[in-house]
């Protein structure tokens, strides 16, 4: 007994055919408008997790770089401003030298004078520079200008960091004996029950303390003892001691850094400390020299004149080193982009690989379901055309 095939089923056979293949001819012609294989995560499961892991590392690359370009700007000024304090260094010191010498006259060393107080000014401009709202100079306290104009004592501050829950009075009393501006900070943990120190302006921390002691008073370092008066703690209360070496200097000594790799930190400033005081790795207090220097030459002393001389060549010596520095943590970040672009070319690589399409294989598999999609539209238009007289033959 034979299958009859009906019209009903005849219809419905061409009309999935023609379903499916219009499917295809859609999914063909987006990937050639695309130039992707992988449009979405059913096109490929596999692949697709392929492609965001690589996409998240390439978005890490892309901070990466971000990172070293800023870094980079940072060093590139930084340098520029230390270059022009050595000229302005070497400036003071010709005038030192011919004001030493036997034809110089107190009318003469006036005048010199006047000229050392426009050095004076313009070296403390330098040292104040600013990149967007940061000071340059100013180590991880770049929200304050890390010069003043005439040098202060030995000194103590202390505040509560923003957001803090804890209302009641911060004290924080002695006379610092540190050799170099220094940032402590105090953390409220475990619910407020206690707390810990660092010496570092919060990079690192100690071990922790009761808060009882804390309201007690306790020892931060370096002649410092920070007391918290009677109040609520909270998780996460912060607060801050900075404390102040004697000299002109208002910044601290900490170095920023960034992250140019995962895991890897590199350092990209030159600080006040270093670069301009002698509580630092300097050796020489640049401002309290061009002082001395310009005290001298009012006073008509040859001989102090002359002293500054040795002093003034250390402090050029010292802001070579700064500038040398600046170039070797240029060269490093410089570097470190060289080796991340290598990694992000690789990293796109993959992702094409995975995502791409075979142009010419695409557009040969386009053309072909195009024919049959054809011959579909044109089987499919004679379904409609059978009359009777189609089955009487």
């Amino acid at each position: 007994m034979g299958l009859r095939v009906s019209e009903n089923m005849k219809f419905n056979s061409a009309i999935g055919n023609l379903y499916n293949i219009q499917n295809d001819y859609n999914d063909l012609l987006e990937k050639m408008a695309t130039q992707k294989r992988i449009n979405r995560i059913s096109d490929d499961p596999s692949g697709m997790s392929k492609i965001l892991g690589c996409r998240q590392i390439k978005a890490s690359i892309d901070q990466y770089c971000n990172n070293i370009d800023s870094g980079t700007a940072w060093l590139t000024i930084t340098e520029s401003k230390l270059a022009s304090a050595g000229d302005l260094l070497s400036k003071a010191r010709e005038l030192a030298i011919s004001q030493a010498s036997g034809t110089a006259s107190a009318s003469t060393r006036s005048i010199a004078a006047m000229n050392v107080q426009s050095i004076i000014d313009e070296m403390k401009a330098l040292a104040n520079s600013k990149l967007g709202d940061r000071y340059l100079f100013s180590g991880s306290r770049n929200d304050v200008a890390p010069f003043s104009a005439a040098a202060s004592e030995a000194r103590i501050e202390a505040k509560a960091a923003e957001g803090n829950s804890f209302s009641g009075t911060l004290t924080a009393v002695g006379t610092y004996s540190g050799a170099v501006n220094k940032t402590y900070a105090v953390k409220i943990v475990n619910d407020g029950a206690d707390y810990q120190v660092s010496a570092d302006g919060g990079r690192t921390w100690g071990s922790a303390g009761v808060v009882a002691d804390l309201q007690a008073g306790i020892p931060l370092g370096d002649g410092i003892t920070l007391t918290l008066g009677a109040g609520t703690f909270a998780e996460n209360d912060v607060f801050y001691v900075n404390g102040y070496a004697a000299g002109y200097y208002n910044g601290n000594g900490e170095d920023l850094s960034i992250q140019i790799g995962k895991g890897n930190a590199t350092e990209y400033n030159v600080t006040g400390a270093e670069a301009f005081t002698d509580n630092g790795a300097g050796k020489v207090d640049i401002f309290k020299t061009l002082n001395d220097l310009m005290t001298a030459l009012e006073s008509n002393e040859a001989d102090q004149v002359l002293s500054q001389v040795n002093n003034l060549k250390e402090a050029q010596d010292q802001i070579s080193l700064c500038v040398s520095k600046c170039g070797i943590q240029s060269g490093r970040l410089e570097t470190a982009k060289s080796d991340l672009q290598d990694l992000q070319e690789e990293i796109t690589k993959r992702i094409s690989n995975t995502e791409d399409v075979d142009i010419t294989e695409i557009a040969t598999q386009f053309a072909m379901k195009e024919m049959a999609l054809q011959a579909s539209y044109a089987m499919a238009s004679k379904i409609g055309t059978n009359t009777i007289l189609d089955f009487l033959k």
